[in-house]
């Protein structure tokens, strides 16, 4: 049986509030952006890979800054970024598969057609930033609060909960799975002491997925 490890973060909902904050203004700066013509009115439906590359390195340089100025105490290790051992690294690496297999199973069953991206869209967004940003707030900074207010099992729980709506899942299926990649994404974190491992498995499930789809 795995021994969960006990994370005693130095943040706190506060950061995690101002962070979230933070967010809610680059959204309305978007929009400003959009109703200046400083960007196109398509940037809000379907944004270009540019403008999503943009979007996630500038949230991902926020959630450090606002940890490192507010504490001025390491960020990247506290936040779970260390080397899983070999066995948690295999553990991602299957469990990525399986998930994936899984969702293409269930779209195959219900003759859904995965959808597909361009191949560098693919890499940059899929392979590399998407996983990065969000295991460093729902696995790396979200979970860690959490476990220590509710537990892990509930923290767990409410942070695949919350990675599932963040996706904005069109049907049941849809939250289903994000809520189940969710649950595993979380489970491995504390298992293995890392955020690292979650996001090897996050990445392997995506490439699973965007190979399917060249099927």
């Amino acid at each position: 049986m795995w021994r969960y490890e006990v994370m005693d973060p130095y943040w706190s909902y506060e950061d995690l509030g101002v962070f979230f904050f933070v967010l809610a203004l680059l959204n309305v700066a978007v929009r400003l952006a959009v109703r200046s013509h400083w960007l196109r009115s398509t940037e809000l439906v379907s944004p270009s890979l540019g403008v999503q590359s943009g979007l996630i390195i500038f949230l991902g340089i926020a959630l450090y800054m606002i940890l490192k100025w507010r504490y001025r105490r390491p960020v990247l290790a506290p936040l779970g970024w260390r080397r899983p051992t070999r066995f948690f690294f295999s553990i991602s690496i299957l469990g990525g598969l399986i998930a994936a297999l899984g969702m293409t199973y269930l779209a195959h069953l219900q003759g859904h057609a995965m959808p597909t991206i361009p191949a560098k869209a693919f890499i940059v967004l899929g392979l590399l930033l998407g996983p990065i940003l969000e295991e460093s707030v729902f696995r790396g900074c979200l979970l860690p609060v959490l476990t220590r207010s509710i537990g892990s099992a509930a923290s767990v729980l409410a942070t695949a909960i919350l990675f599932a709506a963040f996706h904005g899942p069109g049907d049941i299926t849809h939250w289903v799975w994000f809520t189940a990649t969710g649950l595993s994404y979380g489970s491995l974190r504390l298992a293995s002491g890392t955020t690292t491992a979650p996001a090897f498995m996050h990445a392997t499930c995506n490439l699973i997925l965007f190979l399917s789809a060249q099927l």
